[in-house]
């Protein structure tokens, strides 16, 4: 009855749907993550620019910032669900069993790379749109605001980082 199960097409086909469901998950929530902080950081600067009008351009040049930085998780869930796309999805010697596996670890590093991305891209947000708040509050010091906000979203981003590298031995864990 399950005879189908053992055909090398169908197996490969079910890697490929693995690495497609992966790779959804992982920059859906790469993409969330991302998003919001960006918007948060774009609603502080504009908070600040209410503020302090004068000094709209430090705090455009301290959201721009901000916002790249926030955005790099994001590239992190890119490249992975890039990768869990192509996956090659090669069955030599396969069977149902031994491939189940394999399977597991390709969602697995769909799922971890994506809250990876998702938590450091609200946090890095969450920085830099108390940054731009700060700047708002007192421009004079905008160039250390902007070295402690670089500092704090580098810490945040080494989460993001960890995750990238366990998403990475996730994918080729099985070859």
């Amino acid at each position: 009855m399950l005879e189908f199960l053992k055909d090398p097409e169908v197996l490969e086909y079910m890697i490929q749907i693995s690495g497609a469901f992966a790779s959804g998950l992982c920059m859906g929530f790469g993409a969330i993550g991302a998003g919001t902080g960006i918007g948060l950081t774009a609603g502080g600067a504009l908070e600040g620019m209410a503020r302090q009008p004068k000094v709209a351009n430090d705090l455009l040049k301290t959201m721009l910032i901000g916002q790249s930085v926030t955005e790099s998780p994001a590239i992190f869930a890119l490249v992975t669900a890039i990768l869990l796309i192509f996956l090659d999805q090669t069955v030599t010697g396969m069977n149902m069993i031994s491939m189940f596996p394999h399977m597991i670890a390709i969602i697995s590093a769909g799922i971890c790379m994506g809250f990876g991305a998702f938590g450091p891209g609200l946090g890095d947000g969450y920085v830099s749109k108390e940054a731009c708040k700060a700047v708002a509050r007192t421009p004079d010091e905008s160039g250390s605001i902007m070295k402690t906000m670089l500092i704090g979203q580098a810490t945040a981003q080494s989460t993001s980082v960890y995750a990238f590298v366990v998403s990475l031995c996730l994918i080729y864990m099985t070859k």
